[in-house]
């Protein structure tokens, strides 16, 4: 369902867009179909008339139809605005509602700065670092909301029954729920006093991390830094003394086979268990260590980060792994194996996900390789020689290519950066949106063409514009002089 309302600074933009998109369509009816003046202006009409790209003092203002309906509204490298498409329009009153069969809205400003983005469940805004906002509806139904200003300095938030209002004056004060992975987190004069609620556990911190401590149902810690630290749980007993120096501790109490360990750090340490099944050592902390638990765990550590071996058979966790550092590494697990040479320059992988089979090959930044091998019979594939080229193709049949290629992340990670930015770089790319929609263009639109099922268009600015369907086919010389190639195409009137 299309968000309603949306207050009215949304509604002064939408106005804004809705007038300035009117107007080109309005123009484009009284030109062909495929016209191309670039970089003043350009455009190209869909078959039924309606507006399929548009460019205006390219780079600047730039519009196209997304493949699933929705429109795509540029100002770069300022401003961008995303529709998608509602899946039941018909449930949306149209009466009064500028945004009619619209799912969501995002608004784009100096991209990654700026974001506003509404859809039927959550509503988010930012512009980093001065404001973030977003406010969705939680399992139960009721509205949550939160926010911050000038972070990291101001923070707060509220929920539609009032449980959960909260206020943050880093680092004044602070009475935060839901914080990270705490229940709740309560700050005075921070480091001065810092409180920590989760699970039925209380922590109180003075002069945090320094002092303080600790009540749950699980056991205890307090600790005077750099003293002394005590802890007693269930499961352990850890004692520090003169901290970071002298530590002793009981491991493993939960079990008939409980640990001993000290440390004289950094010069001496062993852990061992009463049956001897565990055992370990470590000198000159953290250079040389080694573990052992029989049957199950081998890790040993010389002159770290130099040279490590490691092996675990345990169903669960299942790895063998040993590098020499930085030249080479060999990592094999349960569901991948990997070799790496002079870190952190090649990379070779192969793992199972949820999804598939995926292989990985990098000589970073210069090559990247990536297939994906899907549990349907799909594929994805990914090649980039950095910075000169890239082609990419997904699962769902569509694909893309570039001519130059900076960006070094890949799929989503790039989304906004290449759609406000790319065109300083971009010399040449081609993209295929659908099985039946593919796409080719040069930089400031020098050459431009795309088909879609039977219909093919192309251009190149002032010269000529081609046009061609089921129809037959048609050259424009200069845009505006028609000449009819084949079929029963005639020498239209300016128009589409």
């Amino acid at each position: 369902m299309a968000m309603q309302g949306g207050g009215p600074r949304a509604r002064l933009i939408r106005t804004i867009f809705a007038v300035t998109a009117g107007s080109m369509v309005g123009g484009c009816t009284l030109l062909p179909a495929e016209f191309n003046l670039s970089p003043i202006y350009r455009h190209r009409m869909a078959e039924d008339g309606t507006l399929l790209e548009l460019d205006f003092a390219w780079p600047i203002v730039h519009y196209e139809r997304t493949p699933e309906g929705g429109s795509d509204f540029r100002i770069r490298p300022i401003y961008r605005r995303v529709t998608e498409p509602d899946d039941e329009p018909e449930l949306t009153a149209a009466d009064g509602n500028p945004d009619f069969g619209i799912a969501a809205t995002e608004h784009q400003f100096l991209w990654p700065f700026g974001r506003i983005r509404s859809d039927d469940s959550q509503t988010m805004s930012r512009l980093w670092p001065l404001w973030w906002q977003v406010s969705r509806s939680n399992t139960d139904g009721l509205r949550e909301t939160d926010w911050y200003a000038l972070f990291p300095f101001f923070w707060g938030g509220s929920r539609e029954d009032g449980a959960e209002n909260y206020f943050a004056l880093f680092p004044l004060y602070a009475d935060i729920p839901q914080f990270v992975t705490y229940d709740r987190m309560v700050m005075l004069l921070f480091p001065l006093y810092v409180g920590l609620d989760k699970q039925g556990r209380s922590t109180h911190m003075f002069l945090w991390p320094f002092t303080g401590f600790s009540t749950g149902p699980d056991g205890y810690w307090h600790r005077i830094l750099p003293l002394y630290s005590w802890e007693s749980k269930e499961e352990h007993q850890r004692l520090s003394i003169a901290w970071p120096f002298l530590h002793w501790g009981r491991e493993n109490l939960d079990t008939d086979d409980p640990v001993t360990r000290y440390l004289v750090w950094p010069l001496f340490g062993q852990q061992w268990s009463e049956s001897g099944h565990i055992s370990g050592w470590t000198a000159l902390w953290p250079f040389f260590q080694y573990i052992s638990i029989k049957e199950r765990l081998t890790r040993l550590d010389l002159f770290w980060p130099i040279f490590r071996f490691e092996e675990d058979l345990a169903p669960s966790s299942q790895l063998m792994r040993w590098w020499v550092f930085p030249f080479v590494a060999r990592t094999v697990t349960g569901d991948q194996w990997a070799w790496n040479f002079l870190w952190p320059l090649i990379w070779l992988r192969e793992y199972a996900d949820p999804d598939g089979v995926q292989t990985q090959r990098w000589i970073v930044p210069f090559l990247t390789r990536v297939h994906r091998d899907r549990k349907d019979g799909t594929e994805d594939d990914l090649t980039r020689i950095w910075p000169l080229w890239h082609h990419e193709t997904t699962h769902d049949g569509r694909s893309e290519w570039s001519v130059l290629s900076l960006l070094l992340w890949r799929a989503g990670n790039t989304y906004g950066f290449s759609e406000a930015y790319d065109f300083l770089w971009t010399l040449a790319k081609g993209k295929t949106r659908a099985p039946d929609d593919q796409s080719v263009e040069l930089a400031a639109n020098l050459y431009t063409s795309r088909t879609r099922g039977e219909r093919t268009q192309a251009s190149v600015p002032f010269l000529f514009n081609y046009e061609s369907d089921s129809h037959g086919s048609t050259l424009r010389l200069f845009q505006f002089l028609p000449i009819p190639l084949s079929g029963d195409a005639e020498p239209d009137e300016v128009g589409p």
